[in-house]
């Protein structure tokens, strides 16, 4: 995603939203709140919204981390992973198996809180008990840095709210750039994660002094897809403390008690 969208954290859908295309865009933010008025309006469809920070614009195609380290060709998103059985093979003996073949320790799905109810560097709020939750479940992917033109590099085995947070568990798909990714999580390089989400529902944040506008608060919003990325719009979106070490349990041990009580609250409402 380039930077004009990145700075509102909107991207284009469907039918016009009364704004032009990312080129062409001095201020990405003005570009969202033109977005969000207009399906206020009833004239456009919901933009989609990506809590992310990035700081410049980047190559359409090939560019973000695979590209900065100097990755070869095939080993990029650029190139569809399925054309080289090879890269497929080597990325998942990289991921589940040491140098003397013994099955790595920690080999399975992460968690992660992947919003929260706080405000973010955008100046925005999502509310954790208005994720709509069941068309995300029906298509659970995981992206590189909210680029929808590329081949997911995961997804998500698990997704629910606790009413706090919007937590999830995540699983890498066997890619060499899925599994370097992942990598940078388990060795620690890495943290951060961001939604992208369709708002059903929002309204103005505004001093209660002076009425200076200060965000946005969305209230009700319909989960798309979850980034990694280097650095999150929300503070809190992070590998939750412990998952790590949390994999090395059975995987039989069952859901933890917040996912337990995510999955009550959906019910109850």
């Amino acid at each position: 995603m380039v930077r004009t969208m990145m700075d509102a954290g909107a991207r284009r859908s469907g039918r016009t939203a009364g704004w032009r295309g990312p080129r062409g865009l001095p201020d990405g933010r003005a570009a969202l709140l033109a977005a969000l008025d207009a399906y206020r309006r009833g004239v456009a469809e919901a933009p989609v919204v990506c809590k992310r920070v990035l700081r410049q614009a980047q190559d359409e195609r090939g560019a973000g981390m695979a590209a900065a380290t100097g990755l070869p060709r095939y080993a990029r998103n650029d190139t569809p992973w399925n054309d080289n059985p090879w890269v497929v093979r080597r990325a998942q003996d990289e991921r589940f198996w040491d140098g003397n073949g013994s099955d790595k320790a920690g080999a399975g799905p992460l968690v992660f809180v992947a919003s929260t109810g706080e405000v973010d560097r955008h100046g925005d709020t999502v509310a954790p008990e208005g994720w709509r939750l069941d068309a995300y479940r029906d298509n659970p992917v995981v992206l590189w840095a909210h680029d929808y033109g590329e081949p997911a590099i995961g997804r998500a085995e698990a997704v629910w709210s606790d009413g706090r947070a919007l937590r999830a568990r995540l699983e890498f798909a066997p890619t060499e750039f899925a599994g370097q990714v992942e990598r940078l999580y388990r060795q620690g390089y890495q943290r951060g994660v961001s939604v992208g989400f369709r708002p059903l529902r929002f309204e103005e944040r505004r001093d209660p002094v002076n009425g200076a506008f200060l965000g946005i608060r969305f209230l009700e919003q319909e989960l798309l897809e979850i980034s990694a990325v280097p650095v999150p719009a929300n503070g809190g979106a992070l590998l939750a403390e412990g998952a790590i070490a949390s994999q090395r349990e059975p995987a039989e041990a069952g859901r933890s008690l917040d996912e337990v009580v995510g999955l009550l609250r959906e019910l109850r409402a």
